[in-house]
């Protein structure tokens, strides 16, 4: 008996069934814009400074913990200075920004004003208030450009503080300035303090007020 050609549905399946299941594309990376990218980047390496310090930022560091490459990095962050101050740029203006809208909630009580203020800076994360009072205090790193930063955040800082205050006290502008870094420069030996589990936290909240009446005080 002459064999039977199978018929094209047969061969089709047959066909089907020697190549087996197509195997999937492998998954492609979502794509980054380049500022979004630029933005994890610095959200990484802020997390490095938070956990290790400044000393610990480094290029390579940021490549490895990123998952990119050192070349991806210099494409966003030409060399070192510029990686450390856009870093310190972002771990510091989301608390300034917190800082402004305590004093713009408060425009008639400085009082208010600084315990608002003050709550927002002692609920920081410890890694990121260490970091932050690294820079405001220049201990952060040997860098020319993170001294340049600091100096630029002081200033931000005291413009903040430094018109209320000189309404207040009554004071020259000069002296406003003064007297907001200085109580600045308290705050932070306070919040160093809660830390360090000298005193505990509302302890210290109590004393840095009393500080700030007094200070506010008018003979």
């Amino acid at each position: 008996m002459p064999r039977k050609t199978p018929s094209a549905p047969t061969v089709a399946k047959a066909a089907k069934a020697a190549a087996g299941t197509p195997r999937r594309a492998p998954a492609k990376r979502a794509y980054l814009s380049r500022d979004r990218r630029r933005q994890t980047l610095l959200e990484v390496a802020a997390g490095i400074v938070e956990q290790e310090g400044w000393a610990a930022l480094t290029m390579s560091a940021l490549a490895e913990r990123g998952g990119t490459s050192r070349q991806l990095v210099y494409l966003h962050f030409p060399n070192l200075e510029e990686l450390l101050a856009a870093t310190a740029r972002m771990i510091f203006m989301d608390t300034m920004r917190e800082t402004q809208a305590s004093l713009m909630a408060h425009p008639r009580d400085l009082v208010a004003a600084v315990k608002a203020a003050e709550a927002v800076s002692l609920d920081l994360n410890p890694g990121r208030g260490d970091a932050l009072w690294q820079l405001l205090a220049g201990t952060a790193a040997a860098s020319p450009e993170l001294d340049k930063i600091r100096r630029q955040l002081r200033s931000m800082i005291v413009n903040v503080w430094a018109e209320p205050l000189g309404m207040a006290l009554k004071v020259s502008a000069t002296d406003a300035r003064a007297y907001a870094w200085m109580l600045v420069m308290a705050f932070w030996g306070l919040r160093q303090l809660i830390r360090d589990q000298k005193i505990p936290r509302q302890h210290g909240i109590e004393l840095y007020g009393d500080l700030v009446r007094r200070f506010l005080a008018t003979p």
